[in-house]
């Protein structure tokens, strides 16, 4: 992901000389690493919570095709979203004190 967002920033700004993607993953990721442990603690509601997410966006980009949104601001849109759920995902997992239910209730039943 975080190869993704590099190169989002590069077709922003090689594409539509806008740096309004690399913006937008330089203030997420910090966003993420000052909020981890907030991030980690909600780590129960994001099974919920991203799948909800992800149909906003996908509803979003749609309209923003049909209203006429330029392809740099749709972009935004598309690395946003990247860096969410960069931030969701990996500050979770990193945080020692979250621990993977799933892998403990396979490890109990073998």
């Amino acid at each position: 992901m975080l190869v993704g967002l590099a190169g989002m920033a590069l077709l922003d700004f090689f594409a539509f000389a806008s740096l309004t993607a690399a913006v937008i993953a330089a203030a997420g990721l910090l966003a993420g690493f000052l909020l981890r442990g907030l991030i980690s603690r909600g780590v129960e509601s994001y099974a919920r919570v991203l799948p909800a997410g992800l149909f906003v966006y996908s509803a979003v980009l749609f309209l923003g095709e049909q209203l006429g949104l330029d392809r740099s601001a749709r972009l935004a849109i598309i690395t946003a979203t990247t860096v969410v759920v960069f931030n969701l995902q990996f500050w979770s997992l990193s945080d020692p004190a979250v621990v993977n239910t799933e892998r403990m209730r396979g490890a109990k039943g073998s």
